[in-house]
């Protein structure tokens, strides 16, 4: 491994209810005050770990530093080249039945991560998105 330091960038999205509803954030985090290697989509978080104590939040995805997306139904920490045919995560179909072979990552997040997106699950009592009033 490089003697470079990790930085993480989260993408936090409020999810579809509660307070945070359609509104997300962007924050740093070193990889010293958490590391994310090994977790995989769909697991829970624990906020206080991150920052932000009483928080449970979602990992739904990411992309590492060439900007493949990580995939759910790719098992493992792999980077692969997939045949992709409906419209999904890196691929926009074109015409109708349209095929490609795309490259992205597997389902666990891996050393070369970059950016992960995270949903809140749970609120606490730290405001988390805050909203710009207009004057």
């Amino acid at each position: 491994m490089s003697s470079e330091k990790r930085v993480y960038k989260l993408n936090i999205s409020g999810g579809s209810e509660g307070p945070g509803k359609g509104l997300s954030k962007l924050i740093e985090i070193d990889e010293k005050r958490f590391r994310f290697e090994g977790m995989k989509i769909d697991e829970i978080i624990k906020g206080g770990l991150i920052g932000f104590p009483n928080y449970e939040f979602q990992v739904m995805g990411g992309s590492d530093a060439s900007g493949f997306p990580m995939r759910k139904n790719v098992h493992g920490p792999v980077k692969k080249r997939i045949l992709v045919s409906k419209k999904a995560i890196g691929y926009k179909p074109k015409r109708k039945g349209e095929k490609k072979r795309k490259m992205v990552r597997g389902n666990e997040i891996s050393y070369d991560m970059t950016l992960l997106n995270l949903k809140v699950v749970k609120y606490g009592e730290t405001e988390l998105f805050k909203v710009k009033e207009k004057e």
